[in-house]
């Protein structure tokens, strides 16, 4: 079996003790890619690269086609891939390996995360055996893709989660100042461009410095919910009517409330402040101590309120003229009595 050097004289390219007269026994042509194939195999043993494991298996499979005689194309591609799998053993096993460290790092997040989320029900069926090195590869693969895409989930609910409370009043559950003051500057660009009229409403509560020092903070602060509740259902009536409301806690005891109508003139809000008054002041609040046991019942407050619509006269800082306006009126409803509207 002859082949060219590099400097083209005639060389014979090495056979190995037995192969090749077991080959020509068997009648493989010597420019049959099955003898390429048993050739490269056996020479295998010769390199340092392999492990004797690796070098003993691949002499175990040339032994055997050879013992065997099956020369068919079926038992070709069954030897090339036996002689794959060989050669790749190594690694493969650490693949194998990184994949499960990489599995088990992202089963510890996933664990990490339901458990800050409290969802323990879903941690006890999310186990973290799902992947392990003795498992097929395209199994572990698979797990891998489906823990990543979990993490990712989670994730983005976190974020979403973490948007939501910086928007978010603790006290109230109502949207704060920040969220209010996004809102607001959304919501004039929308009247700007020929939208509904847009109204806002600061509400404040009457003598709630009184309230606090006869009553102490931790009660001041059931009253301050108990309000925010009164202008949610309002918010919620008007809604289901078609009005858009957003309402916030502006800060202390102050609200803030958008209101976007469809009147050409700001009934809607007028009767929407009206609403909010009216039912603070039938509001019975009942006070209770830390336990949950009643203090007090029947205790009452009121609620002062301010109503400016924005000007289509004014040029420049919509958003800081329509809250001062609205300041200015509640200003006013609190200078000429208290537990009133005044509209600007």
């Amino acid at each position: 079996m002859q082949s060219k050097s590099f400097n083209g004289a005639k060389t014979r390219k090495p056979c190995f003790e037995g192969t090749c007269e077991a080959m020509d026994k068997l009648g493989i042509p010597r420019d049959s890619k099955w003898r390429a194939l048993i050739l490269f195999m056996r020479s295998i043993r010769d390199y340092d690269i392999y492990s004797d494991d690796q070098k003993r298996k691949m002499q175990e499979l040339v032994v055997d086609i050879l013992k065997k005689g099956d020369l068919t194309e079926e038992r070709f591609m069954t030897a090339s891939q036996r002689c794959e799998e060989i050669l790749a053993a190594k690694w493969r096993e650490k693949l194998e390996r990184s994949l499960a460290d990489m599995a088990s790092a992202i089963a510890h997040s996933k664990e990490m995360i339901l458990k800050r989320k409290g969802d323990l029900q879903l941690l006890e069926v999310s186990t973290l055996t799902q992947v392990s090195s003795g498992n097929n590869l395209d199994e572990m693969l698979e797990s891998i893709r489906g823990g990543f895409q979990d993490v990712i989930r989670y994730m983005e609910q976190d974020a979403k989660d973490l948007e939501r409370l910086s928007r978010t009043d603790a006290l109230t559950g109502l949207a704060n100042r920040r969220a209010f003051e996004e809102e607001l500057s959304q919501a004039v660009e929308r009247a700007k461009k020929g939208g509904a009229t847009l109204c806002v409403l600061m509400a404040d509560v009457d003598h709630f410095k009184k309230f606090n020092d006869e009553y102490g903070h931790i009660i001041g602060d059931q009253a301050l919910s108990a309000v925010a509740s009164v202008i949610r259902e309002c918010q919620r009536q008007l809604e289901e009517e078609g009005t858009t409301v957003f309402a916030s806690r502006f800060g202390g005891e102050e609200f803030t409330v958008i209101c976007e109508t469809k009147d050409s003139n700001g009934d809607e809000s007028v009767l929407l402040a009206e609403m909010i008054r009216k039912r603070v002041e039938a509001y019975n609040f009942v006070i209770r101590n830390l336990d949950g046991g009643i203090m007090h019942t029947g205790v009452k407050l009121t609620i002062s309120l301010g109503v400016a619509c924005l000007d289509p006269a004014w040029k420049d800082s919509l958003p800081l003229r329509l809250l001062n306006a609205a300041d200015e009126a509640l200003y006013q409803a609190k200078q000429t009595g208290r537990n009133k509207v005044v509209a600007r």
